[in-house]
């Protein structure tokens, strides 16, 4: 009768362990869920700033999308497409040296951007620049002698 006793209690112990093993099993899985819609929800936020912004550039708000990109920026200064997108809505409006610097806060961020997303607009600057003091250069100054 005592071996009974003791095996039941044995038995009662391994039950309270699976018990607790199957808990945080349970608990486990609520917490990977509840950080998985967690991480999709913030992508979907990043998403939804790329989609509005570009969605503005191709409309040609450039206005607006400087506006959107600073609000943004104010919450998330370390997010290299609103750096971008300020940087390529100046370089349509033709404010180069603000364009330039935007560029260059991206690289800073994502150095790895450079190559296929930052230089070509970085070179495109430079030539803008160059063809506006080559022309400045040329045009004839106001107190020149006529003939």
């Amino acid at each position: 009768m005592n071996e009974q006793i003791i095996l039941l209690q044995e038995i009662k112990s391994a039950l309270w362990l699976l018990i607790y093993l199957v808990g945080i099993g349970v608990a486990f899985n609520i917490l990977r869920a509840v950080f998985s819609s967690y991480r999709t929800i913030k992508n979907e936020l990043e998403n939804a700033f790329y989609t509005t912004t570009s969605a503005m550039f191709e409309n040609g708000d450039y206005d607006e999308v400087i506006e959107h990109c600073n609000k943004h920026l104010k919450k998330k200064p370390k997010e290299a497409y609103g750096y971008w997108f300020l940087g390529k809505a100046h370089f349509q409006k033709k404010e180069y040296e603000k364009a330039k610097s935007f560029f260059i806060k991206t690289i800073e961020i994502y150095p790895t951007w450079e190559e296929e997303w930052v230089s070509p607009y970085l070179n495109k600057i430079d030539a803008a620049i160059n063809t506006a003091n080559k022309a400045s250069q040329q045009t004839p100054k106001s107190g020149a002698a006529k003939l």
